[in-house]
């Protein structure tokens, strides 16, 4: 016969422990966490405080969980702790009753800061990065209970793990996010038309030059999401055979099928496997000038002072093109064109149009 199987009682909890452990940003995580607390210990309130200088916490979050105390102040410092911080570094979690046993003030300095706290004891749990506090989360106890039983110690050990280990994969993200951040914002103002594309050509990033591009060579019911058809196959078509990645930089040209515009001139760099095991490339998409609006450099000693993207705009200044149809021709912004323009002018040493036209006849 077999025995009857005995099912553990469903932990009411589990999703909100996912949900701590899942957290991508700090406010998913102080959602689930402040909730785990809630349902967990008898709490008064709870705070997390974070990017601590001399113990003073830059950011914070809160949560009050006795509604009806309508007087409670939120505790925002570490005033009270900081004493006992000092002396006990590197402490993963203390008490107010353990700050008290050692430091006669800390009772008036608790006083000062909140006069009727509608509580009587805090737990902190303290979060180093090496020797540096960078976190700390109070929860304050309801004055009615007056100790935690051997169910709730066990969960505050459980949270603490759980915690720092959020507290470090959230503390890499932000960085992660701070310096793509940095990178595509100056990527975007560069009169570089790049895209970031997974070894599916599939674009994660495109500047704003490559979106205006692409834009050109995109048919009317192209998706944005996806790198115009044009480009796209003739890409395609040069990586075939290559399914582990570029091991060195690939050019190419392609042909607008109608004509349209100019061809474009395509680099895609090695390619750069990510720890995820997923393989990008950096593509650079160069427009070329029409060629008989294209004068050589040893052609006229004044072009040498240009760039080659600049020459390609002075030649059809000088031929008489205005600003929207240069733009137009070379697939960049007007803001671009107008930039080099001064940029130009300023290199040759003229005040217009007509005297680049008239020094480069």
């Amino acid at each position: 016969m077999i025995d009857t199987l005995q099912v553990p009682a469903t932990d009411v909890m589990a999703s909100d422990r996912a949900a701590l452990v899942k957290a991508l940003d700090m406010d998913a995580l102080w959602r689930s966490c402040s909730t785990l607390i809630s349902k967990a210990l008898p709490c008064h309130s709870c705070s997390l405080m974070f990017d601590i200088d001399g113990f003073r916490p830059q950011r914070g979050w809160h949560h009050l969980a006795e509604s009806q105390d309508s007087s409670a102040q939120l505790v925002t410092s570490l005033d009270v702790a900081a004493p006992y911080l000092d002396a006990n570094p590197q402490i993963p979690w203390y008490t107010f009753s353990q700050i008290a046993s050692q430091d006669a003030q800390a009772a008036e300095r608790l006083k000062a800061q909140n006069p009727t706290p509608g509580w009587r004891e805090f737990i902190h749990l303290a979060f180093w990065d090496d020797a540096r506090l960078e976190a700390v989360l109070s929860i304050r106890i309801l004055a009615r209970h007056t100790a935690l039983s051997e169910r709730e110690l066990t969960f505050l050990m459980d949270l603490y793990t759980l915690l720092d280990a959020s507290l470090q994969r959230i503390r890499t993200l932000e960085l992660d996010r701070a310096r793509n951040q940095t990178f595509e914002a100056l990527l975007h103002g560069l009169p570089i038309a790049t895209v970031f594309v997974d070894e599916n050509l599939a674009p994660s990033y495109m500047s704003q030059e490559a979106r205006r591009i692409c834009q050109h060579w995109r048919d009317e019911l192209e998706s944005e999401a996806h790198l115009p058809r044009a480009i796209e196959a003739p890409l395609r078509a040069q990586m075939q055979g290559l399914p582990g990645g570029l091991e060195n930089k690939l050019s190419c040209h392609v042909e607008h099928p109608r004509g349209a515009v100019p061809r474009l001139h395509l680099e895609i760099s090695p390619a750069m496997h990510a720890s995820s095991g997923r393989v990008y490339y950096l593509l650079i998409l160069a427009p070329e000038a029409a060629t008989q609006a294209t004068l050589d450099a040893s052609e006229s000693p004044w072009l040498k002072k240009l760039s080659p993207s600049e020459r390609k705009v002075a030649t059809l200044v000088a031929a008489g093109m205005r600003n929207d149809a240069i733009a137009q021709k070379l697939c960049r912004s007007r803001k671009t064109v107008e930039s080099q323009i001064s940029s130009i002018f300023r290199k040759l040493d003229v005040d217009n149009r007509t005297q680049l036209a008239r020094l480069l006849s």
